[in-house]
């Protein structure tokens, strides 16, 4: 099956783009089939004026967490404008929301703001928090959003809780689940309907996808939609490592195995490993792991843990090992596993990552958390397909 994304399909969509000033939101997984970027694509063919920077820059350079400011782009000649102007607050209020909307200056400049960017399928991936802003601001300002849309590479799944009012962040701004099995384009129609943004909204849908299909298997280039998930199965794990952002643990940003390998100094990894193949996850094989970051948590220590291994992606269940995760460290090295501090405000970045206190006060079991989240996830499917555009 051949697969094309939005971008690949603007000769079709030509209505949608023609005599328009346009502002463009990518990253450096913003490339066509034919490996160019999308940048360059849309300059040649429309009137692209301005480009607007999320987490990770218009070329994907940027760490994550790195603060983006306004410049020209060297190679197009544009301005670009930031969407990730303060990478500290993480907060919903005003004026924090106002640090990641589009400018005045940019939105003055443009008729419509296309996005053109690769998501991987998970709430606290903060580009679902950027589109929502942008189709915000656009409804503001009277201008039009255009999505080009890109596959979900990890499929259609649905996993985890819909989130609590008093957790919503730039790290998961509406009440989807963790794993919430959607396409951009289809958030874009989810926060349309659901969140009543008077956003006038066009989405170019994929072709040649469809919710059984992952990343690997649509013939696109692949290109890392952010620095430290360079493969597919880096995503396929991210739904539940990215939960030890939270925590004590490293991640292994600053490894070349981001998100597929966890650990800490205090960690001993036979003692984990034992632990984690008890659980029989299905999809996955640990093995013990040493590494040493080179930047981000616990830079130029050792770290012991494990990595994990994905011997069957459709099976894996990430959020369900993020959860195990944290209760198998927790439980077996008690003096020294720890949440970070709470943020200014009095809010844990679990708790806004996870959606609930339920992971960090510990009271229930696993099962037991996994099964509430799992009743959550079911009710969320009907929403799913009332926004959807793929089978």
């Amino acid at each position: 099956m051949t697969t094309r994304c939005g971008i690949d399909r603007i000769d079709e969509f030509s209505h949608a783009l023609s005599g328009k000033r346009l502002g463009l939101v990518t990253g450096g997984s913003g490339v066509g089939r034919d490996f160019r970027a999308s940048i360059e694509i849309l300059k040649e063919r429309y009137d692209l004026t301005a480009l607007l920077a999320p987490e990770h820059g218009i070329r994907g350079e940027q760490q994550g967490g790195v603060e983006i400011k306004g410049y020209t782009d060297a190679h197009s000649g544009l301005p670009v404008y930031s969407l990730f102007a303060d990478a500290i607050d993480t907060t919903v209020s005003s004026p924090a929301s106002r640090l990641y909307m589009p400018p005045k200056e940019a939105l003055d400049r443009v008729d419509a703001i296309v996005m053109d960017i690769q998501d991987v399928g998970c709430r606290y991936y903060t580009y679902p928090s950027t589109l929502f802003y942008v189709m915000k601001a656009c409804a503001a300002a009277g201008k039009e959003c255009i999505v080009l849309d890109r596959p979900n590479p990890i499929g259609g799944a649905v996993e985890g809780n819909t989130h609590r009012e008093e957790n919503l962040s730039f790290i998961g701004l509406t009440r989807v689940p963790i794993r919430h099995g959607m396409t951009l384009g289809e958030l874009g129609r989810f926060y349309q309907g659901a969140y009543g943004l008077d956003c006038q909204l066009t989405v170019i849908p994929v072709d040649g996808w469809n919710r059984s299909m992952f990343f690997d298997e649509t013939g696109l280039p692949r290109i890392c939609p952010s620095p430290n998930l360079p493969n597919l199965d880096a995503m396929t794990l991210y739904c539940g490592t990215c939960m030890l952002a939270g925590a004590n643990v490293s991640d292994a940003r600053g490894t070349t195995r981001p998100f597929e390998m966890i650990g800490a100094p205090y960690i001993e990894p036979f003692v984990l490993k034992e632990a984690l193949d008890a659980l029989r996850l299905p999809g996955l094989a640990f093995s013990a792991a040493w590494f040493i970051p080179s930047f981000f948590k616990y830079a130029g220590q050792v770290c012991a843990g494990v990595q994990i291994h994905v011997l069957d992606k459709r099976a894996v269940r990430p959020v369900a090992l993020g959860v195990y995760l944290i209760d198998a460290i927790r439980r077996l090295w008690p003096g020294d596993f720890a949440f970070k501090e709470p943020q200014p405000g009095g809010r844990y970045h679990i708790d806004m990552e996870s959606g609930t206190d339920e992971v960090r006060l510990g009271r229930k079991s696993p099962e037991d958390i996994l099964a509430g989240w799992e009743r959550e996830a079911e009710a969320f499917l009907p929403i799913r397909e009332r926004y959807g555009l793929y089978e």
